[in-house]
């Protein structure tokens, strides 16, 4: 392999290695997750109200929202994590396989989880864990940063490595 070549795939591993970028994932109760839902289900989710039955402004506030307002939510562990319409969101089943869902396009109104963009139809009660996964800034410049030290550091050992010029 030339040189050249092995430059290119040090700054093709460097560059795709950042592309993926690192998340951080936050599990969330079922009671915090249901706020996600669409907006119909949100209306039609008697859990829902009976939360919010002596706060009927809170409730009024998450049916209105619109697509691109972020809803807060708060995590297992206490963390408040905004959901916007391009968070991941995942279901966990008991097997531990992963569903992944649209914000505010699905329904846990009735014992299932129904997610119709993306066949989804699960049985509430299988269901293991609520997560969502935000990307993490600091993470991912961490992981660019060493992949592009990386790079250099190779392409610095090629260079040193490299014999004299011959014709």
């Amino acid at each position: 392999m030339t040189a050249y070549r092995m430059q290119a795939v040090a700054v093709l591993l460097a560059v795709t290695t950042g592309l993926g970028g690192c998340y951080n994932t936050y599990q969330v109760p079922s009671d915090e997750f249901r706020k996600l839902q669409s907006a119909t289900a949100l209306a039609e989710d008697g859990a829902l109200q009976e939360r919010y039955k002596d706060n009927q402004d809170d409730f009024a506030k998450l049916l209105a929202r619109s697509e691109s307002d972020v809803v807060v939510i708060q995590s297992d562990k206490q963390d408040k994590v905004g959901v916007g319409r391009e968070t991941r969101l995942f279901a966990r089943s008991e097997g531990g396989r992963r569903y992944q869902l649209t914000p505010f396009n699905f329904s846990m109104v009735s014992s299932q989880l129904v997610a119709s963009d993306r066949d989804t139809l699960l049985p509430l009660s299988t269901i293991k864990s609520f997560e969502v996964d935000l990307l993490s800034t600091g993470k991912t410049v961490t992981m660019v940063a060493a992949g592009v030290l990386g790079a250099a550091g190779f392409i610095a050992a090629i260079v040193a490595t490299a014999g004299q010029k011959s014709f």
